[in-house]
């Protein structure tokens, strides 16, 4: 009898700690720490917020890191493609980032970029104005990074 008292606390802890676990998942989305990757580009219009285009990263620049530390170092690893089709790594350089979940600001070695969207698996932030669509009007580039 004991021995099935045992295993039912034992069994309530576990369930318990699911629970827990699954919970504190959930809160992840308030930090950006962990090891994200490059997966596409989005264009968004200045003039009225269509998407102008979505382009797949790289397979090269898909070997690109973003390693966002908790002692608020970013180690920032490239790789592009090149004229001649070959994949050069540009390094890795370590700057520092601060990151403002509620803000939705990300600042990155001084420079600041307007987070769109953040959840445990996908960041998106603005990276760069530039007229894409030839209207006059600076459009939005959004990168999409992965975890």
């Amino acid at each position: 009898m004991k021995k099935e008292i045992f295993l039912a606390i034992l069994a309530i802890g576990f369930v318990f700690n699911s629970c827990k676990n699954d919970d504190s998942e959930e809160d992840n989305t308030e930090t950006i720490v962990g090891i994200w990757k490059p997966i596409k580009e989005i264009a968004i219009s200045g003039s009225n917020g269509n998407t102008i285009s979505t382009q797949n990263a790289s397979t090269c620049y898909k070997k690109s890191t973003f390693d966002f530390k908790s002692n608020n170092t970013l180690a920032s690893t490239i790789f592009d493609d090149q004229l001649d089709g070959s994949c050069k790594s540009y390094g890795t350089e370590n700057l520092p980032y601060s990151y403002d979940f509620n803000g939705k600001k990300l600042i990155i070695d001084n420079e600041q970029f307007e987070v769109i969207s953040h959840t445990k698996n996908e960041l998106q932030f603005v990276a760069n104005y530039e007229d894409e669509n030839n209207d006059g009007i600076e459009d939005k580039i959004i990168i999409v990074l992965n975890k």
